[in-house]
């Protein structure tokens, strides 16, 4: 029987993680059996967040296609990694109750412990990767680049590494063996030159989409009872917020300040503004706005508990009937792909070179510029090949 172990770090992950898994299956497997291990780990949030995600991605799931499900904490990831690698990877076995997989999936090999350790612990498996967001690949150098600091600090991290590494041992370089995509994104321009790519057709996308909202009967009654009423005769506004100080792009008060800035100048009178924060941010920085721009708009939180970290991808009713904002996020090329629907992208380079520090304006222009081109790509992209990949 065939093994095969699907890993995402959050719940757009494992909507495009499930994706590129489904339809390998279509294409490899026939009617063969198989055991289908779903793994949740390294969400790359606050610990006390977690659970909120895990429950969240949970929702998505349906447990009757999958063996086990096992969600490893960062704490208990933190407890995987120590002492000798070897070692590593033997609990990383016992967690996931087998030490050998025919095929791994996973969107990134880089980024926290888990990823590497997956790749390292499965070595003679088929290694495949999904890509973040709906299949963003090659991001490794820039990612590097960006948490670059100092190079006193620089020094003393590989410094660390390398000690660590001598002492205990660490991850070999594997790469993988095809890229799974469905809107494949090559942030480096080479990535996808080097590695075999394999894009889903969209009709095998949707299918997956409705098969997972099907299963979201609370989420479609939430949206629902949202837009009952609501709409001024020129529509009202989703406003899909990210996760720029979290992710140190800028400080908080520079983000709260962007946020508040495009919501008063792009919501019309008398329409409502519907908010939806990050699925890995905290509260804070959505409090805070919310504060700014309350008295003088019409603010509505998506912040149902059970809810409010899903995907925006999945809220058809709501996107039907809103005009989308999207502060800076892939999910302005995944509606236009899903429902050919246009979104706002209000960042400029006015914006950019306001509302974030020097060292940050290329990484954020630049990142604004592929959404925005692969927007634009849609119109004659084949859906076979890459549909944007940085020019080199």
């Amino acid at each position: 029987m065939k093994r095969r172990l699907l890993t995402v770090q959050g719940p757009l992950q494992f909507i495009t993680g499930y994706v590129a898994f489904d339809w390998y299956r279509r294409l490899t497997e026939g009617t063969e059996d198989a055991e289908a291990v779903l793994l949740l780990y390294d969400f790359l949030a606050p610990p006390d967040i977690e659970s909120a995600i895990a429950d969240s991605v949970m929702q998505l799931v349906d447990r009757s296609a999958w063996s086990r499900v096992v969600f490893i904490r960062s704490n208990e990831m933190a407890a995987i990694m120590r002492g000798k690698y070897t070692r590593s990877i033997e609990r990383l076995h016992a967690a996931l109750g087998c030490s050998h997989f025919d095929e791994i999936f996973l969107a990134r090999d880089h980024v926290g412990d888990g990823s590497p350790l997956l790749i390292n612990a499965y070595p003679d498996a088929t290694r495949l990767a999904y890509g973040d967001s709906f299949g963003l690949v090659g991001q490794r150098g820039v990612l590097d680049a960006l948490a670059w600091s100092s190079p006193l600090r620089s020094l003393l991290a590989a410094a660390r590494r390398g000690a660590r590494r001598a002492l205990w041992g660490g991850p070999k370089i594997i790469p993988f063996d095809a890229a799974v995509l469905t809107l494949p994104l090559d942030l480096s321009g080479t990535y996808l030159s080097q590695t075999r790519l394999v894009v889903p057709p969209r009709e095998h996308v949707v299918r997956c989409i409705e098969q997972i909202t099907a299963q979201l009967d609370g989420l479609r009654a939430y949206c629902r009872h949202l837009i009952a009423g609501k709409g001024s005769p020129l529509g009202d506004h989703l406003v899909l917020l990210s996760n720029l100080s979290a992710s140190g792009l800028t400080s908080t008060s520079q983000e709260i300040d962007l946020y508040a800035e495009v919501i008063e100048q792009t919501a019309r009178p008398g329409s409502t503004v519907f908010i939806k924060h990050h699925p890995r941010s905290s509260h804070e920085v959505l409090r805070a706005v919310v504060n700014r721009v309350g008295q003088s708009q019409r603010v509505v939180v998506l912040d149902e508990a059970s809810l409010e970290r899903i995907p925006v991808e999945l809220w058809q009713d709501l996107i039907a009937h809103c005009d989308i904002v999207a502060m800076f996020s892939t999910s302005a090329i995944n509606m236009k792909y899903l429902y050919g629907k246009d979104v706002v992208i209000p960042l400029d380079i006015d914006r950019i070179e306001r509302f974030f520090p020097p060292e940050r304006v290329e990484y954020m222009a630049s990142g604004t510029r592929m959404i925005r081109e692969a927007i634009g790509n849609l119109e004659h992209w084949d859906e076979k090949s890459v549909l944007w990949a940085k020019r080199t």
